[in-house]
């Protein structure tokens, strides 16, 4: 029953702020700083993942469609070329075929020859043959054409094997004609002529292919082609089928399958006739086919509405020419665009870009990805022809006429949106057009007049290009006669850009006058304007759905535009910063060639944009790009980007090799005989100071420059020696050491790795310039990924023990190498005589010289590398990695696993000696005076105090890691040494005895009830290793539960004894540190077995019963252990490049679910404060004996821990159990197991972020910190970090365990228990701060800081006296108070220290003999002191009660002291009330209650309250009793309306 106590009036409180803390509210600055750089801690990607990168399996879900990987998007060099063409023209002008009835006039229009212009009908077919060959070569130049005019059956066979002869395996194209022969037969036969032209002869579809052979390209102008078509499939079959049965074709050239990936291109179906319009050529699908855009141009003025009035003038020219009988020629406009197909800034080859660009979107979004690169991509001849096929589905449907095709395409193309856009580019240019002959003198040609400039100016650029390029490289050959031509469209596609003359680097513009001048700013069409405008909309509202946009391909092609170049590079680095969908998409339509092409650039505003591409490119497929950077030294503009003066300082500009196969490492003036010569010092910190900024470069671009030259070498000997160079290991040095950007810092430590791996010069050559100096102080960097770059790019200095056969290997290739020079230069200098330019010969002299020289160098270097050098610097490596194994990041100590896993791979047999001598002297320690053990005793062992003995405890410390996923790591290492000892030759035998001694031993002490083990029979002196109960020990039974380990037998003992080994060593007491007592209280640990010496307790559930949360993105290891392990962090860390980097995060989005959820927090946040804040009076005179609920824990609950805003309670019992509560909705929402020893206890429970999504922090009497996400779910908690916070933790009877305070506004932690420092934890890095001296020797049992500021922190300790320490005091002196309160006895001490975050920041303590006293940092003397006890002030009565806990609310002017009894004081020492905390029982009774579940309905008059806490905020209270199972929950409310 509570006891209410007044109504006296109450003392006066306290209202101004304690210890001078109104400052901090007065300073805007500070506060603005606190709002501004508030962070949520632990929420980073390697917590989310500890650098473990996604896995495939993840990756072929793809639940968000984030990945949608194209793994086949490269081009590969062996595709199909169309080498020749068979054009074949069946016309026997002036006689029609006798089965088509042809209407008068009819079109007769043939290759844009009409044949009644001739008087001959032979030179007529001449030149209809030489126009359509001319046509072609628009498509294709490189193709050799053969023309077949009118032939017999005789000559197409003859025609048809000399083509098959010449082209071997590539491809054929085979146009027919057949406008004057009969249509095909419904069997697929087509028609040619007799010798004498009197009959028409059929030829067989099926003897066609077998002359022609495969593959080819078939296109087919004539009446009822598609029968061809489908009998062209038919014979296909026909011919497979063969095979089958073993009657191939031996007349067939070509195996049968490459008849399958022929193509066919047909004018109509097998049911139609060609068009017959006058108005209309008769070879309308020819003409689409390789003249598109006249014929677009003509069909679009003569269907154009606007005929007769916009373009009148077109129409008009041609009602001169043609009488009546002719009047159809008048409604055929007479038009020529001006311009060059090949010349883009002219009116016809801006139509014919657009064009290109408009047929591969139609094309890309109609098409499967599959079909779309096998037609578009893969040959120039291939992809013209679909692509103007497209354009004929389009058009010949206008006039009942349907095309078909091999494979078909779709009719919906014929429909696409996207020729709206071809209609307004052809209108816009010739609307162009139209104003420039309105305003054309009369007598003038504008057309031949510009024309004419055109080609002068055409002919200028060459000259001037041409001039330039032999002037500065004689090695370039001139662009081919494809930039001369007037029909080559060579230009456009992704497989010509290579060669396009738009991207050269050394063509100039010609500087002519007039209208060849303004050319290249006068734009005839706004397409491409308008289109990435389109784009730059589509990326800001609707890239989200991950949908392709259909804008991709057009601006693909804008990168062939100088004057919208850099817009449409911003515009597709943000498409690909959506992530590896967006790149792979851009990868399979093209992009490739066009940014290989421009690394040849040298503009500088290409750089950052061009930089951002290839990082993306690489994040997603290194492999596949190369090889493709070696070609025209692409890599170079990436070492560029970090050395802009590379070989400035030197004779040598640029790779010592052509061929790109010698690395850049030495410049012929420097001889590297001496010891570290002037590279020593890279840092400049002898005086000379290093150029760092340069003007054209963030930081963070030249870490994506970096990243792409780690892809580039990674796993690719030849990148890495073009890459190699000691000027850019230089420059990555003076990066590491002054960047203020991590991930700069990281990509240089991780390139240096991969410049060195698996080579000894390169090795040599690093400490040579100091480069380890600079790596291995960077083992302290603050960031904890660059540490673990550091770590591997350590790991990669390890030899894999073939050192010796590359050094030879190396020498073989400096030989070679330098023979090959030397023939050159002898062969150049044989040539001096000749007709050369002699300033070319001494350029090319001077170089080859050089190269000579640098290889002398090298080979002499190569001489002089000692390997015991490299051993040397391996061991002082190994030596500095050791420092991490307490690390705070589980990567870092993740990346120390893997590097110690390669120590012991390479020195294996030390290793198994150091295991062996290392069981005995353990045996020896545990029994002294057991003679057999006595036996096996001798402390100076072979390798005793060696690096590698250290190695061996280290990692056996590392087995007991925290942190799930390294502790496996390590015990898979360990469980590796033994297997290795267990079957090792010389030591086998006595490690079976050491073995048949354990079982005894074990045998005798299981007797006692004090071990139990699973053993098996030993068998000719080879002992099995026996399964030992690890008695939880970090929940490895439980993880490790191996149901074969119980069958093991000898030839399945390497892999089915690997579970049991590392609990085997644990059972033995080696998995602790170097300390004493921490060794021995292990020991006591892991030699007792729970179900024997403890069994079932009475109270609660025995330990570690509880599911152990998991950690993200980590697999356990399902197959046989293998040595070395590999390093993912690579991968990991390549997985930044694939994320989005140009926009907010989703939690900073508005608008987005994330921010959504975020603002709903804040706001929650401060709807409770404001509420709370008003329930500071209800505090003083409210009824706090208010019980709202009981709650039966099941264990004894110790630590009892409101979150602030969530409804949630976090319970630890005294064991390893975490159960989370909602005091709201009154149930329990998760019970999870905190994964500490048995022996151990949870000491301490935080919460962090708790101002957006909370995580759970324990701490444990082992020293150990762990953090929980998702902690209300047990199916969803995850163990973000884990790390030992004190490692030199002390287990006593009167040990206070672990106690820590949590800084949220400094990311700070405070760790400090039974050791004399107080340790200052940055979360930020993941490292020790500093440890600060408590300057006593007692033991400290509570801690607490200003949650503000965070500068000043309050220790109490078990002596009963109270310090004040300063962190911004000198950590010897940071005492800057001290306090002895006025608790006396000699086991009197601090149970509790708090100061409010709230309220006016009163600090308070309490003692064990019931002394509650308030402070002020300012003053010696405590402001206010008072006694939970009788009100006297008898000392001995005083003395015989103990004050369990003294706790102040945040807010409110309260404090809450309990015993057997909970009391709540004003801050003036005020009585409010007294009340008792319901048990289920008292002392025994409670505890045989909560074995049997039988509960006694009394309360307890003599149980202590053993854990108190007060809500954060809200007026309510939790308590709990000792020795009972059960909380309750105190709820202070109004007097007057509980009544």
């Amino acid at each position: 029953m509570s006891l209410p106590y007044g109504p006296q009036p109450l003392q006066e409180l306290n209202t101004t702020t304690r210890h001078g803390f109104e400052e901090q509210y007065k300073d805007e600055q500070l506060i603005q700083t606190l709002v501004n750089d508030f962070i949520f801690y632990f929420d980073d990607k390697r917590h989310r993942t500890n650098g473990n990168p996604i896995t495939k399996e993840e990756k072929q879900e793809d639940k968000e469609h984030y990945y949608q990987p194209i793994t086949n998007w490269k081009i590969t060099k062996d595709r199909q070329k169309t080498v020749s063409a068979a054009l074949l023209l069946c016309l026997n002008l002036g006689v029609d075929p006798p089965d088509v009835m042809k209407t008068h006039p009819c079109a007769r229009v043939e290759s844009w020859v009409d044949p009644l212009n001739f008087q001959d009908s032979k030179k007529a077919i001449e030149q209809i043959g030489k126009n359509l060959q001319s046509q072609y070569e628009t498509l294709s130049l490189r193709t050799r054409y053969k023309q077949s005019l009118d032939p017999c059956v005789e000559d197409v066979k003859r025609f048809c094997n000399s083509l098959r002869r010449q082209s071997k395996e590539d491809q054929i194209l085979f146009h027919y004609n057949g406008h004057g022969v009969p249509q095909p037969t419904p069997s697929g036969e087509i028609w040619v002529f007799n010798r004498g032209y009197t009959q028409y002869i059929p030829i067989s579809l099926y003897d066609l292919q077998t002359w022609l052979g495969a593959p080819c390209i078939f296109v087919y102008d004539c009446n009822s082609a598609g029968n061809i078509v489908s009998n062209f499939e038919k014979f296909v079959q026909k011919r497979l089928k063969d095979d089958e049965e073993g009657n191939h074709d031996i007349a067939a050239p070509s195996p049968t399958a490459a008849y399958k990936d022929c193509f066919q291109l047909a004018s109509c179906r097998s049911d139609e006739l060609l068009i017959m319009n006058p108005e209309l050529p008769a070879d309308l699908f020819t003409c689409c086919l390789t003249c598109p855009i006249e014929i677009s141009v003509r069909i679009f003025l003569m269907r154009s509405p606007l005929k007769d009035t916009k373009y009148k003038i077109f129409f008009d020219n041609s009602q001169k020419h043609f009488d009546a009988k002719n009047a159809y020629k008048a409604k055929i406009p007479n038009i020529n665009i001006p311009g060059m197909l090949s010349d883009r800034r002219t009116p016809l080859g801006e139509l014919n870009w657009i064009f290109t660009a408009i047929t591969d979107t139609i094309a890309w979004t109609s098409l499967p990805r599959s079909l779309f690169k096998k037609l578009f991509r893969h040959d120039l001849m291939i992809a013209a022809l679909f692509r103007n096929f497209l354009l004929a589905k389009r058009l010949m449907p206008l006039y009942n006429c349907h095309p078909i095709s091999t494979p078909e395409l779709p009719d919906s193309i014929a429909n696409h949106e996207m020729w709206k856009s071809w209609d307004l580019a052809m209108d816009e240019v010739l609307g162009k057009v139209v104003d420039d002959l309105k305003s054309a003198p009369p007598s003038s040609d504008l057309e031949a007049q510009m024309i004419l400039q055109q080609e002068e100016a055409l002919q200028n650029s060459n000259n001037n290009s041409n001039h330039s390029n032999n002037k500065l490289n004689k090695e370039k050959a001139p662009e081919s006669v494809q930039g001369q031509s007037r029909f080559n469209v060579g230009n456009l596609s992704t497989m010509s850009l290579a060669q396009h003359p738009g991207l050269q680097q050394n063509n100039k513009r010609p500087s002519t006058a007039g209208i060849v001048q303004q050319l290249p700013q006068q734009q005839f069409s706004g397409f491409f304007e308008q289109n990435l405008t389109a784009f730059e909309l589509w990326l800001k509202y609707v890239s989200n759905v991950r949908n392709p946009p259909e804008q991709l391909p057009i601006v693909l092609q804008v990168l062939l535009s100088q004057v919208h170049r850099i817009r449409a590079l911003v515009l597709l680095s943000r498409f690909l910063d959506l992530g590896p969908w967006a790149v792979y998409l851009s990868l399979s339509i093209g992009i490739f060639p066009y940014v290989l092409k421009l690394l040849q650039s040298p503009a500088p505003e290409l750089k950052p944009i061009l930089v951002f591409i290839w990082a993306r490119i690489m994040s997603i497929d290194y492999k596949n790009t190369q090889a493709e950077l070696i070609k025209e030294k692409g890599f170079m503009y990436f070492i560029n980007v970090l050395v802009p003066d590379l070989g400035m300082n030197s004779a040598i500009n640029g790779p010592l090799s052509a061929g790109g196969s010698t690395p850049l490492l030495m410049r012929s003036n420097r001889d590297f005989s001496g010891q570290k010569a002037h590279f020593s010092d890279p840092m400049g910190r002898n005086g000379g100071n290093a150029p760092y900024h340069s003007s054209d470069t963030t930081d963070e671009q030249k870490a994506m420059s970096v990243f792409v030259l780690c892809s580039f070498v990674r796993g690719f000997t030849v990148g890495q020696k073009c890459c190699f160079d000691l000027e850019l290991i230089q420059k990555l040095c003076i990066y590491i050491k002054n960047s203020e950007i991590p991930l700069l810092r990281q990509w240089c430590v991780l390139l240096i790795g991969l410049l060195y791996h698996q080579n000894p010069l390169y090795k040599s050559l690093n400490m040579d310039i100091g480069v380890f100096d600079v790596l291995l102080e960077s083992l302290h960097d603050p960031v904890p990924e660059v540490r673990a770059a550091v770590v591997v790019t350590l790991n990669n200095f390890i030899s894999d023990g073939s050192d010796v056969d590359t050094i030879l290997r190396i020498q073989q290739e400096l030989e070679q190498q330098g023979q090959q020079l030397q023939s050159q230069l002898q062969q150049m200098m044989g040539n001096y005589n000749q007709k050369q330019s002699q300033q070319h010969i001494e350029q090319q002299q001077m170089k080859l010289e050089q190269q000579l020289n640098t290889c002398m160098n090298m080979e002499r270097c190569l001489e002089k590398l000692d390997l015991k050098d490299l051993r040397s610097q391996e061991i002082t490596n190994l030596i500095s990695v050791l420092a991490l194994i307490n690390d705070g990041s589980s990567l870092v100590r993740k990346e120390v696993i893997i590097f110690l896993s390669t120590v012991v791979h390479r020195y294996l047999n030390f290793f198994v000696v150091v295991a062996f001598n290392e069981l005995i002297e353990n045996i020896s320690q545990l029994e002294r005076m057991d003679p057999e053990a006595l036996h096996y005793s001798d402390k100076q062992f072979v390798g005793y105090g060696s690096v590698f003995s250290t190695v061996w405890k280290a990692l056996l410390i590392l087995a007991n890691d925290p942190y799930i996923e390294d502790r496996r790591m390590a015990e898979d290492v360990i469980d590796y040494v033994l297997l290795e000892l267990s079957t090792y030759k010389e030591l086998s035998e006595p490690f079976g005895k050491l073995e048949q001694y354990f079982v005894k031993r074990n045998l005798k002490v299981s007797l006692n009830g004090k071990t139990t083990f699973n053993h098996l029979p030993v068998n000719g002196g080879k002992s099995q290793i026996r399964s030992f109960t690890t008695n939880n020990f970090g929940q490895d039974s439980r993880e490790n539960d191996d149901p074969a380990a119980s069958t093991r037998s000898e030839p399945t003992r390497h892999e089915s004894t690997t579970a049991a080994i590392t609990s085997f060593f644990k059972t033995l007491g080696l998995t602790t540190s170097d300390n004493p007592q921490e060794d021995a209280d292990d020991i006591s640990v892991t030699s007792a077995s729970p179900k024997k010496q403890v069994g079932k307790p009475l109270m609660g559930e025995i330990h570690g019963q509880a599911p152990v949360p998991h950690c993200p993105r980590y697999k356990q290891r399902s197959s046989k252990i293998e040595l070395p392990f590999t390093s993912s962090f690579l991968d990991y860390a390549c997985e930044y490049f694939q994320e989005p980097q140009m926009r907010k995060q989703e939690s900073e989005e508005a608008g987005s679910v994330e921010y959504n959820k975020r603002l709903w927090r804040k706001n929650r946040n401060d709807t409770i404060i404001q509420k709370t804040q008003n329930e500071k009076k209800l505090a003083l005179y409210g009824d706090w004996s208010k019980k709202i609920v009981t709650v039966d824990n099941k264990t004894q609950p110790k630590i009892l821990q409101f979150t602030q805003f969530e409804d949630h309670l976090g319970i630890a019992d005294d064991r390893d159990t975490i159960t989370v509560y909602d005091w709201k909705s009154d149930r329990i929402l998760s019970r999870f197991s905190n994964g500490n020893p048995f022996g151990t206890k949870i000491t301490d429970l935080k919460y962090i972020n708790e101002d957006d999504i909370s995580i759970m922090m324990t701490g444990s009497s082992d020293g150990i910190i762990k953090l929980y996400k998702n902690y209300s779910s047990s199916e969803e908690v995850e163990n973000v970090a884990s790390w030992r916070g004190l490692t030199d933790m002390l287990l006593t009877p009167r040990s206070f365990g672990l106690i820590t305070e949590w800084q949220q506004s400094r990311g700070s932690l405070l760790a400090t228990g039974d050791v004399n420092v107080i340790r200052l934890w940055d979360v930020h890095t993941e490292t020790v701060e500093v440890d600060i001296p408590a300057k006593t020797s007692a033991l400290i049992t509570s801690l607490t800081s200003d949650q503000l500021a965070g500068d000043i922190f309050v220790g109490g300790f078990s002596d009963g006296t109270l310090r004040v320490y300063d962190r911004r005091m000198d950590h010897r002196n940071a005492i800057v108070r001290r306090w002895g309160t006025s608790a006396t006895g000699r086991d009197v001490w601090i149970n509790n220290v708090h100061l409010q975050r709230g309220g006016y920041r009163e600090l308070v303590s309490g003692t064990t003999n019931g002394c509650v006293q308030l402070w002020d940092i300012r003053s010696e003397d405590p402001i206010r002191t008072f006694y939970d006890g009788t009100s006297g002030t008898n000392t001995a009565q005083r003395g015989n009660l103990t004050m369990t806990s003294a706790q102040v609310h945040e807010h409110a002017p309260v404090i809450a002291t309990s015993t057997k009894e909970i009391k709540i004081w004003t801050t003036s020492g005020d009585l409010l009330t007294a009340f008792k905390n319901p048990t289920g029982g008292n002392g025994m009774a409670s505890t045989i209650a909560g074995a049997t579940g039988i509960r006694s309905s009394r309360t307890s008059s003599g149980s202590f309250v053993s854990s108190m806490s007060f809500h954060p905020h809200r007026m309510m209270l939790v308590a709990a009793n000792s020795h009972d199972t059960r909380f309750n929950i105190f709820k202070c409310v109004n007097r007057n309306v509980y009544n």
